[in-house]
């Protein structure tokens, strides 16, 4: 059950990469212009409620994927990071191409490093 609590880095770590990538988004907008304040609204409400499909997929797929490969066996956990990672960025990799939204991109990105700080905090458990 520790492990699954661990992905709390992910959420984190990629909320805060697409919050910014939203703001910088907002900020480069030049049909409009906005301050760094008036740019935080419209970045917390793309991130928050247009992409809350997104985060509750998002945890229930790290949670399936953490009970399946992750919680019994923690053996070759690098490896298994990175299958769940691939398995996990596979939707947004095709939405990034497809549509040119670069915002998954950045999710893809803080995915990746937070599997790695994961990792970390993942074997400092002890094996049961």
């Amino acid at each position: 059950m520790k492990i699954i609590k661990t992905n709390w880095i992910n959420l984190i770590g990629v909320f805060i990469a697409v919050f910014i990538y939203a703001i910088f988004l907002n900020l480069n907008d030049t049909n409009v212009s906005r301050n760094l304040f008036q740019s935080i609204l419209p970045a917390l409400i793309l991130v928050c409620l247009y992409g809350i499909l997104f985060w509750a997929l998002f945890i229930l797929l790290l949670v399936v994927l953490d009970l399946i490969f992750i919680v019994r066996d923690q053996t070759n956990l690098t490896a298994k990071l990175l299958i769940e990672w691939l398995i996990t960025s596979s939707p947004f990799i095709y939405w990034a191409v497809r549509y040119r939204e670069w915002i998954f991109v950045a999710a893809i990105i803080a995915l990746l490093i937070t599997q790695f700080i994961r990792q970390k905090r993942i074997r400092s458990y002890p094996q049961v």
